[in-house]
């Protein structure tokens, strides 16, 4: 039998990798020091999010004796639009706003403080499975590992690895940052995100979003659109064409300007979130159907993957058959399942149901 260069090779340093390693620390520091990340960039690499931080991601961290001090914008106002009608929910510091470069690099720091063995710039290429474990090939060479935790995503190079014959699951976003004044901004004055339903009657299975951020110093709107597919059967909205009647609806439009795009995969408790030497965390396994949140839902995934894995190796068995099960009865898996629900509810065009749901999610704490 050959040796193993490490215990537990993780693909991805986003939030879900980086909180998977983080508690497997806390539990393990062995395991953890024999436990290898692999980034395919480098810190701070650029991200596309809108940044909201809310409080479950920050309990997570506190129990982790970790704090991310990045700049970052308090909300304390959540202002729903739908039909020309607004509705507001209101709670101090509710969410925080930050830029996820900033956020994802500071994590990254911290856990490397703590001893984190990190490679960046190694893009996970492929990997095959062997009777023992798993030969992982990156862009700079291989290594042989007993478990390959997929923490890379929406567009998984883990998850495709494993050729699961599933719906795909994806939602579809767009953002841009517009610059503004901070003293007459809205968003800045008032504290308040702003989630805009107008796009619900053409099709739309979401939301438009304007946050209040800061990027280099300077005061910036992330602008976005948000569009579950939680339904796929249905005709796709023209994100573009809401987006940008959107955006001249608050006089943000800016032809000079380039959109980012970019997919979400949604939790489904149906899915395959495992194989024999293989777990998936955060977007590769799916996050908030409802909302697209994905920052608290990725930490969390940590917690659950680090005491499957500490289990996994106590027992010398890495067939995670009991990985679902351990999600499902988490209140991390609760709250995905919660979330499931209401946007089955919200998206099926009913209008009070939608904002209902909203309300309900918005006053949820998973943590």
């Amino acid at each position: 039998m050959a040796a193993f260069d490490y215990d537990i090779i993780i693909a991805g340093s986003g939030p879900a990798g980086v909180s998977t390693w983080l508690h497997l620390h806390k539990l393990h520091p062995d395991l953890a020091a024999r436990t290898l990340v692999l980034e395919k960039a480098s810190h701070p690499r650029p991200k596309l999010c809108g940044g909201g931080v809310m409080r479950a991601a920050d309990t997570v961290l506190g129990l982790l004796r970790i704090r991310i001090q990045v700049p970052s914008v308090p909300v304390h106002n959540a202002e729903f639009r739908y039909h020309g009608r607004r509705f507001y929910w209101r709670q101090k510091n509710f969410f925080r706003v930050v830029r996820r470069h900033q956020f994802d690099a500071a994590l990254v720091a911290a856990a490397l403080q703590r001893g984190m063995p990190l490679h960046q710039q190694e893009a996970l290429l492929r990997f095959e499975l062997l009777e023992d474990g798993i030969q992982v090939y990156t862009a700079r060479g291989s290594y042989r590992t007993r478990v390959l935790v997929g923490a890379d995503g929406a567009n998984s190079v883990v998850r495709a690895g494993m050729r699961l014959r599933e719906p795909h699951r994806m939602a579809r976003l767009i953002e841009v940052l517009t610059p503004t004044e901070p003293t007459r901004a809205y968003e800045f004055t008032t504290h308040t995100a702003v989630f805009d339903f107008a796009g619900v009657d053409e099709g739309l299975q979401g939301y438009i979003w304007d946050f209040p951020c800061l990027e280099n110093g300077s005061a910036y709107i992330n602008r976005g659109i948000y569009d579950s597919r939680y339904y796929p059967q249905r005709e796709r909205a023209d994100l573009k064409r809401l987006f940008r009647a959107g955006l001249e609806a608050r006089n943000a439009y800016d032809a000079t300007q380039s959109w980012q795009g970019h997919p979400e995969r949604w939790f489904d408790p149906r899915a395959t979130l495992s194989q024999p030497h293989i777990l998936l965390v955060g977007d590769a396994a799916g996050v908030d159907p409802l909302a697209g949140e994905g920052i608290s839902f990725a930490l969390g995934y940590g917690a659950v993957a680090a005491e499957e894995l500490v289990d996994a190796f106590r027992r010398e068995d890495f067939r995670f058959e009991g990985y679902r099960e351990r999600i499902l009865t988490h209140p991390l898996g609760r709250a995905l399942r919660q979330r499931r629900l209401m946007a089955a509810a919200c998206y099926r065009g009913w209008p009070r149901v939608l904002l209902t749901m909203f309300f309900i999610a918005m006053g949820l704490r998973w943590r």
